[in-house]
């Protein structure tokens, strides 16, 4: 065979590996389109899985035909994560677990990825017609054995989620004030006396009827001993109670003046019972009380939801080097001024520390620098901290 004779069967074979490959491709191509789950389809089946989940024993077979084999499943309300006996071992699943009357789940997003589906959602259950639990969910549905299943499910139960988040929030539907409500008790925790009350007026201006919206202005009324302007502002805002929620309603009366360190400490007691997370109610809560480890106690309640607080750092520096470890309440400072450098009473807390260990060179530059910041706030310099003045030029 010469050698034209032999390139040309070289190109015939090449050309077939060419037309093989060509063909495999699309073939994988076919096969990955036909594989392709389809947006509704995914929806339906998630819809109706979540719907047949009630009335007991009836719900059990279709639960079982919709779980995969291989799931996996996340509880993201406390970080569990797992795959229950049950997924292979159906013995294992009781009645008693669907016990709703009815399932109504909403599905939020899907995006499908090839032959797996994303989906978000929310979930209700009811009973007698009372809504009893509520939670978010996000699950990976793919198929089984030709069928449509669970392959990863994530949850969280929203009453968690709402008791951790249990606040003062504010009974308002305008536009902006929740930003502007947030900023004012921001201030606050910090003792940016000014700046809180130029948000309070603000938010005053902005939603009329809101009561919260004077808190900024109480508390700066209160640290000022102004007892007669602050009696004047509560009859202003009574009339605004009556659209206020229990939790505004028990905060408001924290700031109101009272006969007794008892009678306060009972006020503040009746505002955690509707907001136990608030970081403010927390805080002044646990001043007002006597017994250091009682105080220490209730900070450690509210670090343990918001452990980069500003208030509840500040509030356990102080408690810390009451009981004589300095070295705990210097960390609590640092994280004060880590996460919120721009705060002024940051660095008048830590000066406080500093001199209490004896470190009176770093205490004065600390009182300098609260004293400095402080004189750069929005609203002009902050009166309260003067007194980081003062403790500077005790120093010289």
């Amino acid at each position: 065979m010469g050698l034209l004779g032999y390139k040309s069967k070289i190109t015939k074979t090449i050309t077939g590996m060419k037309k093989t490959i060509y063909l495999l491709f699309f073939a994988v191509i076919f096969s990955a389109c036909n594989s392709s789950l389809d947006k509704n389809k995914v929806e339906d089946f998630v819809l109706t899985h979540f719907s047949d989940q009630i009335d007991g024993e009836d719900a059990i077979l279709s639960f079982k035909e919709n779980i995969g084999d291989s799931i996996m499943l996340y509880n993201l309300s406390n970080g569990w994560v797992g795959r229950p006996d049950w997924v292979n071992d159906h013995s294992k699943i009781k009645a008693e677990w669907f016990y709703e009357d009815s399932m109504v789940a909403e599905v939020r997003d899907i995006e499908v990825f090839g032959n797996v589906a994303s989906v978000y959602g929310n979930l209700s259950g009811y009973v007698s017609g009372i809504k009893t639990t509520k939670s978010g969910f996000h699950s990976i549905i793919g198929k089984q054995m030709g069928k449509l299943v669970f392959k990863r499910h994530s949850w969280m139960n929203w009453d968690l989620n709402r008791a951790s988040n249990s606040f003062v929030w504010p009974s308002t539907e305008v536009e902006g004030a929740l930003s502007m409500y947030n900023s004012m008790r921001y201030a606050m925790a910090n003792l940016r006396n000014n700046d809180a009350l130029a948000y309070s007026d603000s938010l005053v201006e902005l939603d009329p009827n809101l009561a919260v919206a004077h808190l900024g202005k109480m508390h700066y009324l209160y640290l000022n001993g102004k007892k007669d302007e602050l009696l004047a502002l509560i009859d202003e805002i009574e009339p605004k109670l009556e659209g206020a929620s229990l939790a505004e309603r028990y905060t408001i009366k924290t700031m109101t003046p009272s006969s007794s360190k008892e009678e306060r400490l009972s006020k503040y007691e009746d505002a955690l019972l509707y907001a136990a997370n608030d970081p403010l109610l927390r805080a002044w809560y646990a001043y007002y009380l006597e017994d250091i480890d009682k105080r220490i106690a209730n900070v450690k309640i509210g670090l343990k939801r918001f452990p980069e607080s500003s208030i509840l750092n500040n509030m356990m520096a102080y408690f810390m080097m009451e009981k004589g470890d300095m070295d705990a309440a210097k960390n609590h400072l640092d994280v004060y001024i880590t996460v919120h450098p721009d705060e002024p009473n940051a660095y008048d807390s830590m000066g406080d520390i500093l001199l209490a260990s004896g470190d009176t060179l770093q205490a004065k530059q600390m009182f300098e620098k609260a004293y400095q910041m402080s004189r750069d706030l929005t609203t002009g310099p902050e009166d309260f901290f003067n007194t980081s003045k003062k403790k500077a030029e005790a120093l010289n």
